[in-house]
């Protein structure tokens, strides 16, 4: 059995990794989203991913908000009982807080 890692920051984001999953599904692969340490921002990207590619029955290793010391949201991705949960709103599911993002530019 075989099974891919699909990544949006090495697979030119969410279409190129949409893309991907589609060639994995035809040659009868299966695959998880795995993440890169990335704030909910990208989470949020690898979790519509994670819910809407086909051949993704592995599940997902999406916990780099997990290793942050903060976040560029509002309101950041939420895990319970050892998973992420889905998000509901519009776009990403996520608002970015353009106060916390400033926090994070580098000068």
């Amino acid at each position: 059995m075989s099974i891919l890692a699909l990544k949006l920051t090495k697979s030119a984001g969410i279409l190129g990794t949409m893309a991907i999953a589609r060639i994995a599904e035809a040659a009868a692969m299966t695959c998880y989203v795995g993440c890169m340490i990335e704030t909910s921002l990208g989470t949020a990207a690898y979790l519509q991913v994670a819910l809407a590619a086909a051949p993704v029955t592995w599940g997902c290793e999406l916990f780099g908000p997990l290793l942050l010391a903060g976040d560029v949201v509002r309101r950041p991705v939420q895990y319970a009982d050892g998973a992420i949960l889905a998000l509901d709103g519009p776009g990403l599911g996520v608002e970015m807080d353009e106060t916390l993002l400033k926090e994070w530019t580098r000068h």
